[in-house]
């Protein structure tokens, strides 16, 4: 069950999301503390499922939540 989850979730969610539209921020909602929600925007270059034109951007904020959760 999504209230079982211990660990930190990050949760993408692009504008234009054609295959499951607001299904990120549901998810994010339901899930217990250790969180966190990036969007992704067209303004960016980095909307539509997976980001696929916001390769640059979409690496950098994942890997950034990565070194807020493995220690050093």
């Amino acid at each position: 069950m999504i209230g079982q989850i211990t660990c930190p979730v990050l949760v993408t969610d692009p504008d234009h999301e054609q295959f499951w539209p607001g299904q990120s921020q549901q998810l994010y909602e339901k899930l217990p503390a250790g969180k966190a929600l990036i969007r992704f925007t067209e303004a960016e270059g980095a909307d539509s499922h997976c980001e696929p034109a916001g390769n640059g951007i979409r690496g950098e904020r994942i890997f950034d939540w990565l070194d807020q959760q493995v220690p050093a």
